[in-house]
């Protein structure tokens, strides 16, 4: 994105370093280098502070941007589904995994036991979906974007930073529950399986 170029310029044309833009800016050094990278984008508060700062409008900064981010929006929505499959089964294999090693402790089951390994390789492969869901999750910005959206096209900041809390919330909890429920129905099929191992 050329918010980050723009945001360099700016930078370099008041002869002010990244850690002294940081200050002012009230983020760290390395947040300004990921928007300079464009590997971030600046939240609507940074835009606000930065565009006081250099002197020049919001739409200044983000000129040209409008597009990309609508287009990287557009991107992310259809790979959401992965990312919320990808997290709740993630959930649901960590959980299950670690009722199933807690119920094999309880039992007495050793470690050379095939079922041991079986429930260890349910946490890994838990582990390693949740690595997949969060590594497609960072490569959008997908909130900033559409919140430097909603402020472009007139909303207040003090009405995003209020939108932006909850609905974050809200989904950590969906998804908590979604992951619950799943595991809940492959601990029922697990104690089945393992009642005709074990018994």
């Amino acid at each position: 994105m050329e918010v980050g170029n723009r945001i360099r310029e700016q930078r370099e044309a008041k002869g002010i370093s990244q850690d002294e833009l940081a200050q002012k800016v009230f983020v760290s050094r390395q947040t300004v280098s990921n928007w300079e990278r464009g590997k971030t984008l600046p939240d609507v508060q940074s835009l606000l502070l930065l565009s006081n700062l250099f002197d020049v409008s919001v739409d200044t900064l983000v000129r040209g941007d409008e597009e990309t981010m609508a287009k990287e929006i557009e991107n992310y929505e259809l790979e959401r589904y992965k990312i919320k499959v990808s997290v709740g089964l993630s959930v649901a294999l960590i959980v299950l995994g670690a009722v199933m090693l807690s119920i094999m402790v309880a039992q007495g089951i050793g470690l050379e036991s095939p079922l041991y390994k079986l429930a260890l390789g349910i946490v890994v492969v838990g582990g390693a979906t949740s690595f997949v869901a969060e590594r497609i999750e960072n490569r959008y910005d997908i909130e900033t974007m559409r919140e430097v959206q909603a402020f472009l096209q007139g909303a207040e900041p003090e009405q995003i930073e209020r939108e932006r809390r909850m609905p974050k919330a809200l989904r950590a909890v969906v998804q908590m529950a979604a992951g619950a429920a799943v595991a809940a129905l492959l601990m029922v099929g697990l104690s089945a399986l393992m009642a005709l191992f074990v018994g």
